[in-house]
């Protein structure tokens, strides 16, 4: 709706909620910066001098196209009245049907139609909109009988005017006097507020001695119309939500599958550094299938919103109990979906730093090297591992992922240790020989229970390379071993050491240097 004017007070709704009556819900409007609304705004600054604002609206959706019921004395008065609706219509009858469903406060102003928009009221002698608007305003003392009379409202006078046809604002002055309009306009006034209190309810101001409150109405929507469009949002949002759920409940199997079983692999190699890496694995895991099953919780509630809403198709929904349960039902789909849209981006978030997919990625493990090609050159192609402070959290990828995810962490990590899962069975192990049996199979457990892509694997970034642990007597390839034990690397940005050694310094004067380099004479295996 919009007043005209060079004072006037444009504004629309963007609608996206429904709501059980009474209630009160929020509303969006676009207000125009010259409008001076009464209402207490917050706002975001738009466009072209636009505001996105949020204010209050207080929605009785349930009582959309039902009949009201009048007293004796409203019948009579009915029966008689020659008073006007809006577009002038002498034959207008208030309490017939429901055609709004909120209102929400939008400005205190001295309204031009309060006083010459008055056609059959007190004003009426000054009314002069027949040659402009051909429109009047409606008054409650005018078409509500004396004994029908309640103590003035918003509700009250809301209740009225949302019964007469083409009426899109109501107003409140003085704290009792209630009228109808098709618009407002604001004229120029004294300083005064709205701050006449109303007479059936002193905790609210019903306008003032000269000023109006004035209050916009909301359109009855579609009941249908409504719940199939939250069942298409709410589907969506669900889909999505599912997908991701799947995603990253997968990476957390995955991690956690290959954290049990290298954790005891590297622990009976006698390599504790990297057994403890894969310790703060499982406990990332941890997080993520805690996450994975909270998002399975919610897409488990809108499945049975689903069979909700389904359950109300083709209701008749003029009918007040249909109508509520399917606006309770709208609001719990749109609860939800809201809800959902909140945990996709969450887990959005957890699958990609869990198992990225990063742009780029193809050939970036090129530009890293085996730590020990800076520590010793003789053994920069044998399996390695290595320790350090923690870039970031453990991720799922191939060695060029896990490179490039090296990469977009520019300032902080130079290098990370991966450990390849390759699905397959092994009949047998060649290394070392007296833990062949237990780890053969671990081995044959790590293959059976990954389904991953070829060529991936669990890697940790650093930002600061402490250790590393060399294996100097694996065969190249390990024969019948599920996993490429040689993929097994300690790797580090060439660029970042270029020309300098991570040999250990026993001075303590390499601030770069490895703390610790272990040369294990035996194969992981």
């Amino acid at each position: 709706a919009q007043a005209t004017g060079s004072s006037e007070f444009a504004f629309s709704i963007q609608r996206s909620f429904v709501a059980m009556a009474p209630s009160v819900v929020n509303a969006l409007v676009l207000a125009a910066s010259a409008a001076s609304p009464a209402a207490s705004f917050s706002g975001l600054r738009g466009s072209q001098g636009e505001t996105l604002q949020t204010v209050t609206m207080h929605m009785h959706k349930a009582d959309c196209g039902k009949s009201r019921a009048l007293s004796k004395f409203a019948l009579s008065a009915k029966a008689n009245s020659k008073m006007p609706g809006a577009g002038m219509d002498p034959n207008i009858k208030p309490f017939e049907k429901v055609l709004k469903d909120g209102f929400y406060e939008v400005a205190c102003v001295k309204d031009m139609l309060f006083t010459y928009g008055d056609k059959h009221h007190d004003n009426k002698a000054e009314y002069n909109l027949g040659d402009i608007a051909n429109v009047s305003i409606v008054h409650y003392d005018s078409l509500v009988v004396k004994e029908d009379r309640e103590p003035m409202t918003h509700e009250v006078c809301f209740d009225f005017c949302r019964t007469i046809p083409d009426m899109s604002f109501f107003g409140l002055q003085n704290g009792r006097m209630c009228y109808c309009a098709p618009y407002f306009k604001a004229m120029e006034s004294d300083s005064s507020q709205c701050d006449a209190v109303c007479d059936g309810n002193p905790s609210t101001m019903c306008g003032g001695n000269t000023k109006s409150s004035i209050f916009g109405m909301h359109e009855c929507a579609n009941t249908a119309a409504d719940l199939g469009e939250a069942q298409a949002k709410m589907k969506e949002a669900s889909g999505e939500l599912s997908a991701l759920e799947a995603k990253v409940g997968g990476a957390a199997k995955r991690m956690q599958e290959t954290a049990d079983l290298y954790q005891a692999m590297m622990g009976a190699a006698g390599d504790p550094v990297a057994a403890d890496l894969f310790q703060t694995a499982k406990v990332y895991a941890g997080e993520l299938e805690k996450a994975a099953a909270e998002a399975k919780k919610e897409t488990t509630a809108m499945d049975e919103l689903k069979a909700t809403g389904s359950g109300l198709q083709g209701k008749d929904f003029s009918k007040s109990e249909d109508a509520r349960s399917a606006e309770a039902a709208i609001e719990d789909m749109e609860k939800a979906t809201t809800a959902a849209v909140a945990s996709s981006e969450g887990l959005e978030e957890l699958a990609q730093a869990s198992a990225p997919t990063l742009d780029g990625a193809e050939g970036a493990s090129k530009q890293y090297y085996p730590a020990m090609y800076f520590v010793d050159k003789e053994f920069k192609e044998v399996p390695s591992t290595c320790g350090g402070t923690a870039a970031e959290k453990p991720l799922i990828g191939t060695m060029d992922t896990c490179a490039r995810a090296c990469d977009n962490d520019i300032h902080e990590c130079v290098g990370f240790s991966f450990f390849p899962m390759k699905a397959g069975r092994s009949r047998q192990v060649q290394g070392q020989g007296g833990r062949g049996g237990r780890i053969h199979t671990m081995f044959l457990q790590l293959a059976e229970a990954s389904q991953q892509a070829a060529g991936e694997g669990v890697c940790f970034l650093f930002s600061k390379m402490m250790s590393t642990t060399y294996y100097t007597k694996c065969e190249t390839p390990t024969t019948g071993a599920p996993v490429d034990v040689s993929k097994v690397q300690c790797l580090v940005k060439f660029a970042e050491f270029e020309g300098v050694t991570l040999k250990p310094d026993p001075s303590g004067k390499c601030d770069i240097c490895l703390k610790d380099a272990t040369k294990a004479d035996r194969c992981l295996v």
